[in-house]
C-alpha cells in the first residue's frame, strides 16, 4: 500500500506540482481593463500596461490583453501567465484596421484561372493601415494609469471618439 501512495505522490508532483513560470517572476494579481470609445465597448483593441513604479525589474514582466465584445481586456503577464505583478501602470490602448479589398471575395473554384488572377491582383493590391484610437493613448502621455496591488484590479477608461488616421 505504501509504494501505491509513493507512486501516487510522486505523478502528483510530477503532473501538477511542478510550475513552469519564469525564475523571478513577481506573484501576479488578477487585473482587467474595460475600454469604451464615445461610450461603447471597444472590441478588439490591444491593452499594454507599462509600468512607471519599477521600471528595471517592471518592463521585463509586461502585462497585456485584447479587448472582448464588450471591451475588456483580461491582462495576462508575458501573454501566458494570467494577471499583473503589483505596480503603477500606464495604460495603452492601439486599435488599428486595415481598408477592405476593393477586389471582392475570392472566385469559388480555387483551382481556376480566375482564382489565380484573383490571388495576383490581392497579393498587390496597396490597402491602407488606419488607428482607431488617438495617438495619445498609445504613447507615455496617456492620461490613464493603474495602480496594481494584492487582490483584483480592474478599471473602465474611455478613449475618446473613434479617429481614422492613416497610417
Amino acid at each position: 500500500m505504501q509504494k501505491y501512495i509513493i507512486l501516487l505522490l510522486s505523478i502528483s508532483v510530477t503532473f501538477f506540482g511542478c510550475s513552469n513560470r519564469p525564475s523571478g517572476m513577481p506573484a501576479l494579481h488578477p487585473c482587467s481593463i474595460t475600454v469604451t470609445q464615445d461610450g461603447a465597448p471597444l472590441a478588439g483593441a490591444s491593452v499594454v500596461l507599462v509600468n512607471i513604479s519599477d521600471t528595471e525589474k517592471g518592463q521585463a514582466w509586461a502585462p497585456m490583453g485584447k479587448t472582448n465584445s464588450n471591451g475588456v481586456a483580461v491582462m495576462m503577464t508575458n501573454a501566458q501567465y494570467s494577471g499583473a505583478a503589483a505596480g503603477k501602470y500606464r495604460i495603452i490602448v492601439d486599435k488599428t484596421e486595415t481598408e477592405s479589398s476593393r477586389l471582392g471575395p475570392p472566385p469559388s473554384a480555387v483551382d481556376s484561372p480566375e482564382y489565380e488572377a484573383w490571388s495576383e491582383k490581392i497579393a498587390n493590391e496597396d490597402l491602407a493601415q488606419f488607428a482607431l484610437v488617438e495617438a495619445v493613448y498609445s504613447s507615455s502621455k496617456t492620461p490613464h494609469e493603474i495602480d496594481i496591488g494584492k487582490g483584483a484590479s480592474n478599471k473602465t477608461i474611455d478613449v475618446g471618439k473613434a479617429v481614422r488616421v492613416k497610417m
